[in-house]
């Protein structure tokens, strides 16, 4: 079977009739998503950017769980370089999977001060991280497949983004071919491409199952 996302694949675009409360938020929230999902991809310097953008950030927006969402990510993504010892790497992993069950708490503990869409990328972004994590070292694989399960379960699912609802089938295939669940795996990539052909989720699932077929 071919293995989804060698690290952190948070592929999805929210599109533009995603509306936060404050304004000025959705902006500066876009530009941070632009930079995180280069990071995504391994490039250091596309990591160093996203920790700087979303430092910034939580100047003005301290607490606020999608911020710490990203920049727990970010922080897990350090422990990619592959040029650091391994302790070093493990230890910048950690430090990101603080702060995403930081931002997850405040969540749980504020659930009705945030918008559903900021709570289900919050969510989406934390889900990627510990799907994707090797489970014998950080054991995040079952925590990560309940934020899958809580994410499919959205009771407004299908008025969620067309990229989100994508993301969030992608990220049950990666959770199922974790757990080498391949009908499962393909049931969720055929998913992410009926519902959005033509994004980033949508184009990776479509040549994962083009690569799968007999």
């Amino acid at each position: 079977m071919k293995r989804v996302c060698a690290v952190f694949c948070v592929l999805f675009v929210l599109g533009a009739q995603t509306v936060y409360a404050d304004e000025r938020f959705q902006q500066a929230i876009e530009a941070v998503r632009e930079v995180y999902l280069k990071a995504t991809s391994g490039d250091k310097h596309a990591v160093r950017k996203a920790i700087g953008k979303i430092r910034k950030l939580e100047k003005v927006y301290r607490g606020h769980p999608l911020v710490l969402a990203y920049k727990g990510g970010a922080l897990s993504l350090r422990g990619i370089d592959a040029s650091k010892p391994p302790l070093v790497r493990m230890r910048e992993t950690e430090k990101g999977l603080v702060t995403l069950d930081r931002a997850l708490r405040l969540l749980a503990r504020h659930k009705d001060k945030y918008d559903e869409i900021e709570a289900a990328e919050v969510r989406l972004v934390a889900a990627f991280v510990f799907v994707n994590l090797p489970d014998s070292i950080f054991h995040r694989l079952r925590q990560g497949q309940r934020l899958v399960v809580q994410l499919l379960a959205h009771r407004h699912f299908d008025e969620l983004p067309l990229g989100m609802r994508a993301a969030i089938y992608f990220a049950a295939a990666t959770n199922a071919d974790k757990h080498r669940h391949e009908s499962q795996f393909r049931h969720f990539l055929r998913l992410t491409l009926e519902t959005d052909p033509d994004g980033k989720n949508g184009q990776e699932a479509r040549e994962l199952l083009t690569k799968m077929a007999p």
